[in-house]
């Protein structure tokens, strides 16, 4: 009965020391070697050939007995067999029991920026360390970014790289794929990735983080300052759905009209919301107010007129003229009507009234 306490009691023993090894000193088998790096080397029984020193820019270190030592791109146990093996070579040391700890990391490195926690720069520990790990050791991603996007650039045998992964993916029971296996000097760039644009005649053009995924049209445009005093009617609506290219005008005054309507769409990530300039006419001579103006829908001459004050005390409204481009670019004069439209570029011009 002892016996077996005694038994169980060593096999817990064993377990919890086993426990509380660091994981970085297993992950460091796997970890290559960089320029920069400090380790420690020392050989068992042989005190005066410990050693600590910093890998160089060329990738070598100096060890007593046995001189330069090129090791950036080993793992710490390649290197200390090569070490070991030289030890033998010149019959310094019969048989080397050489241990190489690393002291700091400095020459692998990831940066991770952009909308995480704490951003900079993180030792890449391992041959396979992978995204969701820089992610993580960077404080995980920022509350403002939503979902989140990483984008992910680099070198690969000398060849630029450019991954772009949804970071919901990394964490899901078959988005192991998706967890790209990092190298040394990748660049992490973490953004939003519910993200609009919204560009053209609004206050405040920019990129905006969708704030639920039950946006409209309406309140997008709400994010980016409303529209300025020269936006038309007309806001375009492209990108994506069901996989296929997507483009819709939507007239902005039934926007307010009713949230039901079918014009007030809802806004899906990616999308691009671009507010168009309004269209303008002219409006010279005897004028109350003469300058352009922007073309309201279906504007007539007479509309136009009055939106310039009309005439003055010295003009005449029977004597209008209008200069209007024709299908092959040339301007040409018209008498226009009262009831005529209005179009993109006319110049109305009042003319003095001689009775």
């Amino acid at each position: 009965m002892m016996k077996s306490f005694a038994k169980l009691l060593g096999l817990f023993l064993l377990v919890s020391m086993l426990a509380y090894i660091p994981a970085s000193h297993a992950a460091s088998n796997d970890y290559q070697l960089g320029a920069g790096d400090a380790v420690r080397i020392s050989v068992f029984q042989n005190p005066d050939l410990t050693l600590e020193t910093r890998v160089s820019e060329s990738g070598t270190i100096t060890y007593p007995l046995i001189g330069e030592v090129k090791v950036i791109g080993m793992s710490p146990s390649e290197a200390e067999k090569l070490i070991a093996q030289k030890l033998i070579d010149g019959n310094f040391v019969k048989r080397p029991q050489v241990n190489i700890t690393l002291v700091e990391v400095r020459g692998s490195q990831v940066a991770v920026i952009g909308l995480v926690n704490k951003p900079g720069r993180f030792p890449v520990e391992s041959s396979n360390m992978r995204l969701s790990e820089a992610i993580a050791a960077a404080g995980g991603v920022a509350g403002t970014a939503g979902t989140g996007t990483a984008v992910v650039t680099g070198k690969r045998e000398g060849k630029p790289i450019r991954v772009e992964t949804d970071i919901a993916s990394l964490f899901l029971s078959e988005g192991g794929a998706q967890d790209t296996v990092l190298r040394s000097g990748d660049i992490i760039y973490v953004m939003t990735g519910n993200q609009v644009s919204i560009q053209g005649q609004v206050n405040r053009p920019g990129r905006y983080a969708l704030e639920s995924s039950k946006m409209h049209v309406s309140e997008v445009l709400t994010l980016a300052g409303g529209l300025t005093q020269e936006a038309a009617d007309i806001a375009i609506v492209a990108g994506k759905r069901n996989g296929q290219n997507f483009r819709k005008e939507i007239d902005i005054p039934a926007l307010y009209l009713s949230e039901s309507n079918d014009q007030n769409m809802l806004i899906a990530a990616g999308d691009e919301v671009y507010v168009q300039k309004a269209p303008v006419y002219y409006i010279y001579g005897e004028a109350q107010k003469p300058g352009s103006y922007r073309i309201e829908r279906n504007m007539t001459v007479i509309q136009a007129l009055a939106q310039g004050g009309g005439p003055t005390i010295r003009g005449t409204q029977r004597n209008l003229k209008l200069m209007r481009r024709d299908t092959n670019g040339e301007t040409v004069e018209l008498t226009p009507k009262m009831t005529d439209l209005v179009r993109p570029d006319d110049v109305i011009y009042v003319r003095e009234s001689l009775f």
